[in-house]
């Protein structure tokens, strides 16, 4: 009864981060514009309920925000709004107190995000967080030349992520030698992290 329990918990925590995921991204964008269509629409007869209000309200919203990022996209093909992009971002990237927040999410989003390549490059396991036991993590982007110089190893940067949610983790700097390639591909590590080990990739149940 307790292995159900816990293979149950497991199942639902992915779905119900997903889930809280979702909604703070649809609140966090459609909050700013949320009244300003409540305002039009309670002007509309056919809307009596509140709650009605505030549904179709957050539903416009949406619709709004996807329709202004596929324009946004579709406008930054051209060469004038991609220099006028281009300068916006020089711009704000000087501003003191906002260029470290700026730059760092930045620089986030397009590794989590970019065409080429892949946030993370390949599954590792490294001594963590002693030499005697092991852990899962993922080989991410580059070391700078100085971290490595300074011990005189070649550092591999590696993400450890936490179990069971994988979204906060630890960032090490590890020597090339002590980690070992594993087998399996990023979504296999993942669901074996996630899963706490209780959930095997098919390929390794046999």
């Amino acid at each position: 009864m307790k292995k159900a329990f816990l293979t149950g918990l497991i199942i639902l925590m992915p779905v119900a981060l997903t889930v809280m995921v979702v909604f703070f991204v649809v609140d966090l964008f459609t909050d700013p514009f949320v009244n300003f269509f409540k305002d039009f629409l309670s002007k509309q007869h056919w809307i009596r309920s509140a709650n009605l209000l505030t549904f179709v309200a957050r539903l416009f919203s949406l619709i709004f925000v996807f329709l202004f990022i596929f324009l946004l996209g579709f406008l930054t093909r051209l060469f004038f709004v991609r220099w006028m992009l281009g300068v916006a971002n020089q711009w704000i990237s000087k501003i003191p107190l906002i260029k470290p927040v700026y730059n760092t999410s930045k620089d986030i989003v397009n590794a989590l995000f970019q065409q080429e390549g892949k946030a993370f490059k390949k599954p590792l396991m490294i001594p963590f967080p002693s030499d005697k036991s092991f852990s899962v993590g993922f080989e991410t982007g580059e070391i700078p030349l100085c971290c490595s110089e300074k011990i005189n190893k070649e550092l591999v940067p590696v993400f450890i992520p936490t179990a069971p949610h994988p979204i906060s983790g630890f960032m090490l700097m590890i020597p090339k030698e002590k980690t070992h390639l594993i087998d399996m591909t990023n979504e296999q590590a993942v669901k074996l992290t996630v899963s706490c080990g209780v959930i095997l990739p098919e390929d390794f149940t046999k």
